[in-house]
């Protein structure tokens, strides 16, 4: 089942061993399957070392901060909007910064597949937000093994898990090519269309309008004013609502308890997400789940 750790709204589930073997032995996914997983937010402090080196693949992605990574004797930087794995059998270490520190995701894998991807995925890759390509489909994936993973687990549930994983590492390897065509280069399309999308990708971030106006290639000011002319609201009550609204469906759709989806969406604290919820929507976010409201 999902556990809330250490740090602020963390998340992770680890397999117990029994499960692992049935899945070593389903020649379904026994080439690529799942053994822990989880995410941490602005957690500084969070540190893991293995001197005797990982028994299993070690996915790694980060959406906010930045941390080191050591493989070996190779040391690096691993920053926002960026990602890796780390390989079996060779030392490791990696850590949160303490000034910018991480809101990472990790999954730990093994598996005859799992060698190709790290030798194509060993250093870190930028997968930055863009017009075209929807990064948050990419965490909905993650959120989706999780949320299965809390459910009493059965066979079918772990193959279902591990049909997944592969979809989940294929949309950060061949990031170039996972566009669907609604999200094919669309030159008519309005600046303010893409300042949404832009939005959408970043919603678990705590953007700033100096950001969003950089991405869309204007002042601060005209930007404002633009952007509020057009949608009846300033960008940062938008962006807000659109958190909210993101809030909402992992209410109805998750497991994940209010302080989680908390730090998931990056308020900074549990109370402040509460009260931001029932100033959007009028109702509080507990009671929200328990009436199970339909978006």
């Amino acid at each position: 089942m999902g556990l809330e750790t250490g740090f602020p709204g963390e998340r992770i589930i680890v397999l117990p061993a029994p499960f692992v073997d049935l899945m070593r032995d389903d020649p379904l996914i026994n080439d690529l399957y799942l053994i822990s997983m989880g995410h941490v937010t602005h957690a500084r402090h969070h540190a893991v070392e293995r001197p005797d080196g990982n028994d299993c693949y070690v996915f790694l992605y980060c959406v906010w901060g930045c941390g080191r990574i050591s493989v070996g004797s190779n040391s690096m930087t691993l920053k926002a909007n960026q990602f890796m794995v780390l390989p079996k059998g060779l030392p490791v270490s990696y850590s949160s910064s303490d000034e910018d520190p991480w809101s990472l995701y990790w999954i730990c894998f093994d598996g005859e597949k799992g060698k190709i991807h790290a030798k194509y995925m060993s250093s870190p890759t930028n997968v930055l937000p863009s017009v075209y390509m929807r990064l948050e489909q990419r965490t909905e994936l993650f959120d989706k093994m999780y949320a299965l993973l809390c459910e009493p687990p059965t066979i079918e549930i772990l193959e279902y898990v591990n049909q997944i994983l592969p979809h989940f590492l294929a949309a950060f390897r061949f990031r170039e090519h996972d566009r669907t065509a609604e999200e094919q280069p669309r030159y008519s399309e309005g600046m303010i269309n893409k300042v949404l999308r832009y939005m959408t990708d970043n919603v678990e971030r705590k953007l700033t309008i100096k950001e969003i106006a950089g991405f869309a290639g204007m002042s601060e000011s005209y930007f404002y004013r633009k952007f509020t002319a057009q949608m009846s609201m300033s960008p940062m009550d938008y962006f807000i609502r659109m958190k909210v609204n993101k809030a909402a469906i992992l209410l109805l759709k998750t497991p994940m308890s209010v302080s989680q989806i908390a730090a998931k969406l990056g308020f900074g604290s549990p109370e402040y997400f509460s009260r931001t919820f029932k100033k959007v929507l009028g109702i509080s976010a507990s009671d929200f789940r328990k009436q199970d409201f339909r978006l």
